[in-house]
């Protein structure tokens, strides 16, 4: 990692959860989109993505497709082999594009 590393720490309302990005200007980073399909509305809580065990982002609810809710969320990887996590419940569905 070259230059310094800018910080950005925002403060989510979500029972004092912070979310964290790290990044310099000049790493090279790979765009995923996080897709959640549930049957069921799903909360917050149940809609973060998590990479290196850190929450990065909370999907958004982003309409209903074919009968379930669907979530969708882009983050951002220093590592494209990066593990990607999320809180949904196990009868949920996750796609990572």
């Amino acid at each position: 990692m070259r230059g310094p590393v800018k910080h950005e720490t925002v403060q989510l309302a979500l029972g004092g959860l912070k979310v964290e990005q790290m990044f310099t200007s000049d790493d090279t980073t790979t765009v995923k989109t996080v897709k959640i399909f549930s049957p069921f509305p799903l909360k917050a809580c149940q809609r973060l993505i998590i990479v290196n065990d850190r929450a990065i982002n909370i999907a958004a609810s982003a309409g209903r497709q074919q009968g379930d809710y669907l979530y969708s969320a882009t983050i951002t990887l220093l590592r494209e082999d990066a593990a990607v996590y999320t809180s949904a419940p196990v009868w949920a569905s996750v796609e990572v594009e």
